[in-house]
C-alpha cells in the first residue's frame, strides 16, 4: 500500500511544481468562467456593468460547493487562483489516485491489478458533448474533477454487512459530493443506486440489502443533496416571461444542436476509442461465462452502463413534453444528458475483473504482474515521444495524460506566458477596476474587469437569467450584421465600452498596446 501512496504523491507534487509558474490562459474554460463568481463574492464591487456577473443572483444557482472551496483555497494563496486551482489540483491528485485503487482492490482483491487500473483511469478521455474523463494538468482541476476524485467514497463505505449507520453514511456521502459537480453527481447517484438495486437481482445470497435499507439510502441520498437542490431551484425559475421563441434561437446559438438531440448525441459514442469501454465487458463476459457468479458480475457491468447511457438520453424528450403540457421552460436535459460520461466506469471494473480472470485461469504466475505494471510505467514515461504517436492507448490522451511534462521523457510544452496573459496583465495594471472591455471571455477573470458580449459568459445566463440571455444573442445578431470597423465601435459606444481587444487592425480608436497579433483601442 506503501507504494500506492508514494506513487501518488510523486505525482500530485509533480504537478504541483510545474504549475507554480502557470497562467490564467492554461486554465480550461469553465474554470475561466467560475473564477469570477469567486472574485465577485470576495469583492461585490468588481464587474459592475459586466455580461453575467452585474448581479451575483445571476450565478448563485451555479456549483456553489466549488465555488467556495475555492475561495477558501484563494485565501491561502493571496487571492490568486490560478495557484488555487493549484493547490486544488494538488489535492485531487491525491484523492483521486488513493480513493480509486481502493475502490478497485475492494473488488479484485488484487493489489497489482488494482494499482494498475487506479493509474489507467486517470488518463483524459474525450466523451460526447465535450465532456471529458480523467485527471491530469491544471486545465483539468474543474468540478467534475473534484467530483469524481470523491466518487470512490461511498462505495467503500458498502460492505456485505454493512449496518444502517454505514448505509446511511454511504448514502449521505453520495449526496453531499454531489454539489461539487451536480451533473456528473446525478451519473453518480443513477451508478450508485443501479447498483443497490442490481445486487440482489443478480446476487440473492446478499443479505445486507434490504427494501429498509434502500429507502434510508434514497432519503440519506436526498439529505445530502439538499444544499444545491436548494440554492438552485431557489435561484432559478422555469416560469416563461418573455418569448419562449427567442429564447430557443439564442439557445441553438450558444449550445451546439445534438445536445437537443439524443440520437445525434449517442452517435458521438460511435468511435474507435470507445471500444476501449465496450471491449473489457464483452471480454468479462466471454471470459467468465462458465463461472456463474463472474457471469453475474459481467452481466451487471453490463446492465449499469446501458443505464448510464440510456436513462440520461431519455431526459431531453422527457423535459420536452413536459414544457409542452404545462407552458413551462425547464432547462436541465442539456445538462442532464452530459451524465452518459459516467457510462464508462463500469468498463474500468470489467477490465479489473478481466485481468483478474485472465491471470487466474491462465494459471500465469503471479510475479507477472509487478513487471507489468513496469511496463506500462515506463510507457508512460516514454508516450509523449513522436514513436508512440500512431500507436493506440499508448499515443492517445489515455496515457499521455497521466503524468506532469517534468516526469516525461521528450515532452515539448513549455510553460511560456503567451501573448493573451501579457496583455491581460497590461489591462489589470492600466485600466480602472469599472472600466468596461469588449473581448474574450479569457480577460473577465485575468484582469477582473467587467467584459460584454462574450459567448462563453453567455452560458451562465441560460440557467440564471434567460431573459438577459436573450437579450446577449439580439446584441451579438446586431453586431453580427455589420459590415464595417465603424459601425462596431460605434454600437460598442452605446454601452459605455472602454476598452476594445481584438486582432483586427485599423479599428476607430486609440491603440492603447500591443501583445504578438492582439490589439488593446481605447474607445
Amino acid at each position: 500500500m506503501h507504494l500506492v501512496i508514494v506513487f501518488n504523491i510523486v505525482i500530485a507534487l509533480a504537478y504541483y511544481l510545474d504549475n507554480l509558474n502557470s497562467s490564467y490562459s492554461e486554465l480550461s474554460s469553465d474554470i475561466q468562467n467560475i473564477i469570477p463568481v469567486a472574485q465577485k463574492f470576495d469583492n461585490p464591487k468588481l464587474f459592475k456593468s459586466d455580461l453575467f456577473l452585474d448581479n451575483i443572483e445571476n450565478v448563485k444557482y451555479y456549483t456553489p460547493f466549488y465555488v467556495q472551496s475555492l475561495r477558501f483555497i484563494a485565501g491561502f494563496t493571496n487571492h490568486d487562483y490560478v495557484q488555487a486551482i493549484n493547490v486544488l489540483g494538488l489535492i485531487c491528485h491525491l484523492l483521486f489516485g488513493i480513493l480509486w485503487f481502493f475502490l478497485f482492490f475492494k473488488f479484485v482483491n488484487n493489489f497489482w491489478i488494482a494499482f494498475l487500473v487506479s493509474i489507467v483511469i486517470r488518463g483524459v478521455i474525450w466523451l460526447p458533448g465535450l465532456e471529458i474523463w480523467g485527471i491530469s494538468d491544471l486545465w483539468t482541476i474543474m468540478p467534475r474533477t473534484v467530483y469524481i476524485s470523491l466518487l470512490p467514497l461511498p462505495f467503500l463505505l458498502l460492505s456485505s454487512s454493512s449496518s444502517y449507520l454505514r448505509i446511511v453514511m454511504s448514502g449521505f456521502v453520495m449526496g453531499f459530493i454531489f454539489n461539487f459537480h451536480p451533473i456528473t453527481g446525478l451519473g453518480g447517484i443513477l451508478l450508485f443506486i443501479t447498483f443497490i438495486v442490481l445486487i440482489p437481482v443478480y446476487f440473492p445470497k446478499e443479505k445486507w440489502f434490504t427494501w429498509p435499507k434502500f429507502i434510508i439510502v434514497i432519503l440519506s441520498v436526498l439529505l445530502g443533496m439538499l444544499p444545491f437542490v436548494l440554492t438552485y431551484f431557489g435561484k432559478t425559475s422555469s416560469e416563461v416571461t418573455y418569448s419562449i421563441d427567442d429564447f430557443n434561437a439564442a439557445f441553438t446559438t450558444r449550445i451546439p444542436s445534438y445536445f437537443n438531440e439524443p440520437l445525434q448525441f449517442l452517435k458521438q459514442w460511435i468511435h474507435f476509442k470507445t471500444l476501449f469501454f465496450i471491449l473489457p465487458l464483452v471480454w468479462f463476459l466471454i471470459s467468465s461465462i462458465k463461472n456463474r457468479v463472474e457471469f453475474q458480475k459481467a452481466k451487471l457491468l453490463i446492465l449499469m452502463t446501458l443505464v448510464l447511457v440510456l436513462i440520461p438520453t431519455i431526459s431531453v424528450p422527457v423535459e420536452q413534453l413536459v414544457n409542452r403540457l404545462l407552458g413551462l421552460n425547464l432547462r436541465l436535459s442539456f445538462q442532464l444528458i452530459r451524465v452518459q460520461k459516467v457510462a464508462v466506469v463500469p468498463g474500468f471494473f470489467a477490465l479489473a475483473l478481466f485481468l483478474k480472470s485472465f491471470f487466474e485461469t491462465k494459471k500465469i504466475r503471479a510475479e507477472v504482474l509487478p513487471y507489468l505494471v513496469g511496463v506500462y510505467l515506463v510507457l508512460i514515461i516514454f508516450s509523449q515521444s513522436i514513436w508512440f504517436k500512431t500507436i493506440p492507448f499508448i499515443g492517445d490522451d489515455i496515457t499521455k495524460t497521466i503524468l506532469p511534462h517534468n516526469l516525461s521523457a521528450f515532452s515539448t510544452e513549455r510553460d511560456n506566458m503567451l501573448s493573451v496573459d501579457k496583455m491581460a496583465n497590461y489591462i489589470k495594471k492600466h485600466t480602472e477596476m469599472d472600466d468596461l472591455i469588449c473581448a474574450s471571455h479569457l480577460y473577465r477573470g485575468s484582469t477582473q474587469r467587467s467584459v460584454v458580449f462574450d459567448g462563453k459568459g453567455a452560458s451562465m445566463l441560460i440557467e440564471g437569467n434567460p431573459e438577459q440571455f436573450i437579450t446577449w444573442h439580439n446584441r451579438q445578431q446586431t453586431i453580427n450584421e455589420f459590415e464595417t470597423m465603424q459601425e462596431v465601435v460605434t454600437y460598442l459606444k452605446k454601452f459605455n465600452v472602454d476598452y476594445f481587444v481584438t486582432r483586427n487592425k485599423g479599428v476607430p480608436g486609440e491603440l492603447i498596446h500591443t501583445e504578438g497579433s492582439i490589439n488593446l483601442y481605447k474607445l
